[in-house]
């Protein structure tokens, strides 16, 4: 598979942010470390989706940008990841992006949202405390937790929700 990787300028002139697309790269790649050691690259920093670079004061991205994208090009090529984690490790990491996202919103108003699977493009969650029953519920599960996740896996295409057993309560003896 040909790694996806777009460069993206910032604020900083020095820094620019390179997005993977699905891929991560746990730690720096010994291809851009041999920048840093260089004095190509003054710090490297990697993240879920995106990795980013830092030149010193005395560099430019036009002369340095292409040296920098063939090194990160070759170390996304070689990491061995396909950019499609199974549907257990992609379950783990979107829970990850809930808690740090969704969870934060949901709380100040007294719920939470857990994903319970994810198959075929499709992410299961479930509502739980002032959450569950919500009529704000539709919109949270569109508008945040949908935009979260496909912000890191476009893959996932619809987010469902899973209703929650059901416990029916004896009937008081003074209503028989």
């Amino acid at each position: 598979m040909i790694p996806q990787l777009h460069p993206e300028t910032t604020d900083d002139p020095r820094l620019m942010k390179w997005l993977t697309g699905n891929q991560f790269l746990p730690a720096v790649p010994p291809q851009l470390l041999t920048l840093v050691e260089e004095g190509l690259l003054e710090r490297v920093h990697t993240a879920p989706g995106e990795v980013l670079t830092w030149l010193p004061e005395n560099r430019s991205w036009v002369v340095d940008g292409p040296r920098v994208r063939s090194a990160l090009f070759e170390a996304l090529s070689a990491s061995g990841l396909d950019g499609e984690p199974d549907e257990t490790e992609l379950l783990r990491k979107i829970e990850e992006i809930l808690q740090q996202e969704v969870a934060p919103v949901a709380d100040s108003h007294g719920g939470a949202v857990t994903a319970r699977s994810v198959r075929d493009g499709i992410l299961t969650v479930q509502f739980s405390g002032a959450c569950q029953g919500c009529t704000a519920s539709g919109k949270t599960l569109n508008d945040l937790v949908l935009r979260s996740v496909q912000a890191r896996y476009p893959q996932i295409r619809e987010v469902r929700t899973v209703s929650p057993r059901r416990t029916r309560l004896p009937r008081p003896r003074y209503l028989r």
